[in-house]
């Protein structure tokens, strides 16, 4: 079966520009710090997400044909052993993310539906709760998932290609709409932009201060989350493996210049403080009520009936959960596929047990998705069952892989001065950075800016007194890393026992 597919170079920059950019970013930075989140966003790009762009381009255009993705990267570079712990880690996040995502996909579908959230409110079924109906439709939505990805990669690239083109309509009409009350409302675009620096208000204190700074610094860092994932297509994209890399860093700067645009745009066409003002709003349902009243203010702009811009409103809420709807389900088929395949098929030959390692017709591990599936439906089934143990386990685990994720990105740009020197040797014209020194430079900018998040990320709980929470950051990669560490020695341990069997 064909594993490839034909992505045109437009195309897969969009893909890969939509996969990286977050609306629901860039409308959280506008809510909490408006124009001030200018400075955080900078220093995120330039210190983090260009530099571990680059690194990302290099380690895709070297290893283009393998499907070992970060594996492959540390194995060559720093050790095998390394390597598998930290692909390991990287799949346990994504686990763990995978299961809050199948359970969240019924927002934006019940405001597609209804035009509001149904999945806080009782159910009228007797004797099922709201949670344990959540639960079992998403436990549904796991087999529809695993039904759709065991048919092979085409359907996954055409997913994340139509939720590309449904998130830039939506990007477009935000921007769009945003612009005309700029044109129409011209006496209101100082105050709104004033509005906006002003942001939000900090205590006076300098501990609240750096807390408050750091915590939106790491907001912004992983606002430009997601290459890695995006990066694991490079042996899937046919003719366009040679231009990967260059298309990476041409897609990392059009999602740096959709954040700064539209935050910039929403501060200037939207009064934050009277945004603010009303408590009904939260970061949960910011996204769409900022739509709903983007898409009224179009209306009067445009001179319309009141009633006609409420159907405008009720449009563009309806547009923004089909665009959400849709890409969490590209979101998922990406990362239900590409982590277990990176761990399982990305791996050597040895490390599993050859059944896990086999392919469908449509060259999809299918009992590794399965498994996965079936272990996943599990984890869904006792947390909508509320059982306290299983959802106290639940909320650890998710606390253990803030920093589980961010370690394998810290090792990558470990990995990078090493891979520069030989890629040099073996490559004299590297076409991005063909200085050892340079190499350095991006490599402790990336490690650094990922180091503060992890520091952050312990010391914020302990500033407020919640040693429970730091504990739990801190033996979430320790457990992860032990358990990983034991797998390696097994393998081996098994590799060594069939090689002495042989040689017997």
């Amino acid at each position: 079966m064909k594993t490839t597919t034909t992505f045109s170079p437009k195309r897969l920059v969009m893909i890969i520009t939509m996969t990286v950019f977050s609306f629901s970013s860039m409308t959280t930075a506008f809510f909490l710090m408006g124009i001030k989140a200018f400075p955080y966003f900078i220093g995120a790009a330039l210190f983090y997400f260009i530099p571990y762009a680059i690194i990302i381009a290099e380690f895709t255009g070297v290893y283009k044909n393998h499907i070992g993705g970060l594996y492959q990267w540390l194995a060559g570079h720093l050790s095998e052993k390394i390597a598998f712990i930290a692909a390991f880690l990287w799949y346990c996040s994504y686990f763990i993310w995978m299961i809050s995502l199948f359970m969240k996909v019924w927002i934006p579908l019940s405001i597609l539906l209804f035009g509001e959230d149904l999945t806080k409110k009782s159910t009228s079924i007797p004797n099922i709760s709201t949670s344990i109906l959540i639960g079992l439709f998403a436990i549904f939505a796991v087999a529809v998932m695993l039904f759709f990805v065991s048919r092979g990669f085409k359907g996954i690239a055409s997913t994340l290609y139509f939720s590309g083109i449904l998130m830039t309509i939506l990007i477009v009409t935000s921007l769009g709409g945003n612009l005309l009350l700029w044109l129409t409302n011209r006496s209101d675009i100082l105050p709104n932009l004033t509005a906006s620096f002003k942001g939000i208000e900090i205590d006076s204190s300098s501990e609240q201060t750096l807390v408050r700074q750091l915590s939106f610094l790491i907001f912004a860092i992983t606002a430009f989350g997601g290459l890695d994932t995006i990066a694991s297509l490079v042996d899937k994209t046919g003719k366009q493996k040679k231009q990967f890399p260059k298309l990476l860093i041409y897609s990392s700067l059009f999602v740096v210049a959709c954040y700064f645009l539209g935050i910039l745009l929403w501060s200037g066409g939207t009064d934050l403080t009277n945004l603010k003002a009303n408590h009904t709003i939260h970061l949960g349902n910011l996204m769409y009520e900022l739509m709903e009243n983007l898409g009224y203010a179009c209306g009067q702009a445009l001179s319309l009936s009141s009633a006609q811009s409420q159907l405008l409103a009720q449009l563009f809420t309806r547009f923004t959960a089909l665009t959400l709807l849709l890409s969490y389900i590209s979101l998922l088929s990406t990362i239900f596929y590409l982590p277990i395949r990176t761990l399982v098929e990305g791996t050597p030959n040895h490390y599993w047990h050859p059944r896990l390692r086999q392919t469908n017709k449509y060259d999809m591990p299918i009992y590794a998705l399965l498994i996965q599936g079936i272990l996943i439906s599990l984890f869904i089934l006792g947390i909508s069952l509320c059982s306290q143990y299983v959802v106290f386990l639940y909320n650890q685990l998710t606390l253990m892989t803030n920093i589980s994720r961010a370690i394998p990105y810290l090792l990558v740009a470990l990995a990078y001065p090493a891979f520069k020197k030989k890629q040099l040797i073996d490559d004299p014209t590297s076409i991005l950075v063909q200085s050892p020194l340079v190499a350095t430079l991006i490599s402790s900018s990336v490690i650094f800016s990922i180091a503060l998040a992890i520091g952050f990320q312990l010391y914020h709980p302990l500033s407020e007194g919640n040693l429970l929470q730091s504990f739990t950051l801190l033996i979430g990669p320790l457990l992860f890393a032990l358990i990983a560490y034991l797998l390696y020695q097994r393998f081996h341990k098994r590799k060594e026992l069939t090689r002495n069997s042989w040689e017997n």
